[in-house]
């Protein structure tokens, strides 16, 4: 049976491990002395590295892990100096006794970026956050809206795995520009009340899951099929899901 959990490293990141029973695989690996102290403290085996996107805060440890323990690679195509395999959308990686973990293209953050996906969970790299989504970078905004549609796509049971613990920040953002849909703020300030209390006791917020997220994150509800009007910050009547993506990632951007 599956488990997944997490190496806390540099300021805000996680370093997402997938465990059956003393094999492993990592996700994202930026640490490659942390990583290794954890492997040998738990007595892991890691079977394989998956990267979701080019950054250093990503990928400076996976170099050494794959030459120290001589595993494979799978990234996107930006990361193919590193890989071992390139993937690409829906290829399917067959691993840790033959689970199946489908491979999403996620553009949008970075040109190439990708998610990694196993019912019901999601590595979704720097796509989406809890209670908000990745910068533009060398993709696109329309790239980054329609990766977000994809996600909000999925089963409602989708537990997320984001690479940083950027829920405070954004849970700021939403409550003080007051972007809330259905007047679910009285929601979003109870849950980062409690987001609060578990950071401060070196509790992770995260995973989250794709349910929490369709109350409390406007750049997911965006991708829905319905507009929504917003109390303080003024918009043009009727404006389209996209435009007001787009409206909230450049506010966001400024922030």
């Amino acid at each position: 049976m599956l488990k997944v959990t997490a190496i806390r490293t540099l300021v805000d990141n996680y370093i997402w491990l997938v465990l059956n029973d003393d094999k492993c695989l990592i996700i994202d690996p930026n640490n490659e002395p942390l990583v290794t102290k954890f492997l040998k403290f738990h007595k892991l085996h890691l079977v394989a590295i998956l990267i979701t996107h080019n950054h250093d805060d990503h990928i400076s440890g996976v170099r050494i892990l794959k030459n120290i323990y001589q595993v494979p690679v799978y990234g996107p195509k930006e990361t193919d100096y590193l890989n071992s395999y390139t993937v690409e959308n829906n290829n399917i990686i067959n691993i840790l006794q033959q689970y199946k973990f489908t491979v999403l293209s996620l553009p949008g953050h970075t040109k190439y970026h990708v998610g990694y996906y196993h019912y019901p969970w999601l590595f979704c790299g720097d796509t989406l956050f809890s209670a908000g989504c990745g910068k533009i970078f060398n993709s696109s905004i329309e790239n980054m809206f329609n990766s977000l549609n994809k996600i909000n796509k999925l089963p409602s049971n989708t537990i997320i795995f984001p690479s940083h613990e950027y829920t405070i920040k954004n849970l700021d953002f939403i409550i003080t520009n007051n972007i809330a849909l259905l007047d679910n703020m009285f929601i979003i300030k109870y849950y980062k009340r409690i987001v609060k209390r578990m950071i401060f006791n070196k509790i992770p917020s995260l995973p989250t899951s794709l349910y929490l997220e369709r109350i409390i994150n406007p750049f997911i509800q965006c991708t829905n099929s319905f507009y929504y009007q917003n109390k303080i910050i003024k918009l043009p009547k009727n404006i389209s899901n996209f435009n007001y993506f787009k409206f909230l990632r450049n506010k966001k951007d400024i922030f």
